[in-house]
């Protein structure tokens, strides 16, 4: 369960904070006026995360270079004639 702390106290304690993440692993929400504004996490889990994610990006990229070359009008007809039979077919359902 990650501490939470007000953005005064966290400024107050930066030095302590960055041992807690840095040594003890924790995770700390910073607030301003109850609103969570920001985390402070360890270096570790940053970079697991921001691999995670890169990782996601070349599995989008490798389906991208699979996809037919499809002119972006086409793609919105054919996603506004789905859109209208989807209501069409909502719309004689609800009237059973």
């Amino acid at each position: 369960m990650p501490t939470t702390l007000g953005a005064r106290e966290a400024r107050q304690r930066f030095s302590e904070l960055l041992g807690r993440v840095g040594f003890a692993k924790e995770n700390i929400i910073v607030q301003r006026s109850g609103k969570p504004m920001a985390v402070l996490i360890p270096v570790d889990v940053y970079e697991r995360l921001i691999a995670e994610r890169e990782a996601r990006f070349q599995v989008l990229d490798r389906i991208r270079e699979r996809l037919p070359d499809i002119p972006p009008e086409t793609i919105s007809e054919d996603v506004a004639q789905a859109i209208a039979e989807t209501r069409t077919d909502y719309a004689a359902g609800r009237s059973r």
